[in-house]
């Protein structure tokens, strides 16, 4: 058996208790028939199910680093400047975890990496225990200079979106482009984006495939029940609030 980093990849990230949305990307992986995995956190708050999220990704041994979210409902950061909603569904969360995965997303590291060509990390590669966000090209220009790998995945801010790094320029492909080929000299930083509660004014969950062999990286949007989702986040006791937004991607 092969021992050398995968050249074929899916990662996603921000799942935030959606089973319904995580079930149909993982199937639609499952499909493409991808085995190598890696989700860049916050597989808890907002969502119905932190714990059906959690056992999923536990029990089918899937890469997974610490979200913010992740760390607030479990008491291991500050959530003084999380919005009303968030905080409740912080708390809502915190009451529904099994101490099982409590552990579990305790143990989560900050970054993961597969030499030489694939870099994770939740938020920005740049100090990620802050949970700072890449937003402009001088987030991402600080980011480039904490990974040497030719690809860095991030998720946190929920809009997929990559950046591209040839010498000292950097560039954005235009952003209704969902596939970017992967070329000689350049380096990548690749939001991607949300499985449960994307931010880009579409609802249909999102991931990103990764292909050295083919030279390309592949946004992927997958449709998913979404009526049920938000029955589950009322019939749950979470603000209403957080069942309307996922069917407008906002």
């Amino acid at each position: 058996m092969s021992t050398d980093p995968p050249r074929r990849i899916a990662v996603f990230s921000d799942i935030h208790g959606n089973l319904h949305a995580l079930r149909a990307v993982l199937d639609d992986i499952d499909r493409l028939g991808l085995r190598d995995l890696v989700c860049c956190g916050d597989v808890v708050g907002y969502g119905a199910f932190p714990n059906a999220c959690c056992d999923i990704l536990r029990e089918r041994g899937i890469p997974t680093l610490a979200g913010n979210h992740d760390h607030a409902a479990i008491g291991m950061t500050d959530v003084s400047f999380f919005n009303e909603i968030a905080r409740a569904a912080v708390q809502w969360t915190a009451d529904e975890l099994t101490d099982e995965n409590r552990h579990w997303l305790r143990e989560r590291p900050y970054t993961y990496c597969l030499d030489p060509d694939f870099f994770f990390v939740h938020a920005s590669p740049l100090k990620p225990e802050q949970w700072g966000y890449v937003l402009t090209f001088g987030d991402a220009r600080l980011g480039f200079n904490e990974f040497t790998q030719r690809c860095c995945f991030i998720g946190h801010s929920h809009q997929p979106a990559i950046v591209i790094q040839q010498g000292a320029d950097l560039s954005c492909p235009d952003e209704n482009q969902p596939v970017i080929r992967i070329r000689t000299g350049e380096r990548y930083l690749i939001n991607v984006g949300s499985v449960g509660q994307p931010r880009d004014h579409n609802p249909q969950a999102c991931y990103v495939v990764a292909d050295l062999d083919e030279g390309r990286i592949s946004y992927h949007r997958v449709p998913y029940d979404i009526e049920a989702a938000q029955q589950a986040i009322v019939e749950g006791g979470l603000p209403q609030v957080l069942a309307e937004r996922i069917a407008f991607g906002w």
